[in-house]
């Protein structure tokens, strides 16, 4: 366990441990300042460690330890683990293995998202490739924008905002154009 350490925030020195145990406020016995502590109970608390058990005959072992006799199997794959390699999450049982490959993203909290704003980009531009799509893609696209606008975007940082307003104008344009065409041709 790491020696726990105070410094004083005016002279950096570090205060021994019987000037600040139980008290609020500490007087610094090189500086003689005074100073407010805010104590942290769990970081004094001793930190429980669970021991993995021997293996007796009979009993089955863990897959990284073979000397260490398994508690649970693994949600994700199935291996026997002790109770230093058990990673208790979300009420199951992985192995550091699942943890690190992602072997089990299904059932590992959110591993994925959709990336709407993408799908409002493509709407919006490729139809223009055969600009008689854009008659369909351009209202798809703006629904797509507004739908879009409250989800969750990425999880690397992005331009996705951006990217929806400027999917949403272009395919506000089509759909004016389209309107413009439709009118033309009704009012001639």
């Amino acid at each position: 366990m790491t020696p726990h350490k105070l410094a004083c925030p005016k002279c950096r020195r570090t205060v021994p441990e019987v000037f600040w145990q139980g008290v609020d406020i500490v007087r610094c016995p090189a500086c003689e300042g005074e100073f407010e502590q805010l104590r942290f109970p769990a970081l004094a608390a001793a930190r429980r460690v669970e021991r993995a058990g021997a293996t007796a005959a009979g009993e089955a072992n863990c897959y990284f330890h073979a000397e260490n006799r398994a508690e649970v199997a693994c949600d994700g794959c199935g291996r026997y683990v002790c109770a230093v390699c058990r990673v208790p999450m979300s009420g199951k049982n992985y192995c550091p293995s699942c943890l690190e490959t992602r072997a089990d993203r299904r059932k590992l909290p959110e591993n994925h998202r959709v990336l709407y704003d993408r799908i409002a980009l493509v709407l919006a531009f490729l139809p223009l490739i055969m600009w008689p799509l854009t008659l369909i893609s351009a209202p798809v696209a703006l629904g797509v924008c507004f739908y879009a606008w409250k989800k969750p975007g990425s999880l690397v940082p992005g331009w996705r905002r951006t990217r929806l307003v400027i999917a949403g104008l272009v395919a506000l344009i089509q759909v004016g154009v389209w309107l413009f065409v439709f009118g033309s041709m009704l009012f001639r």
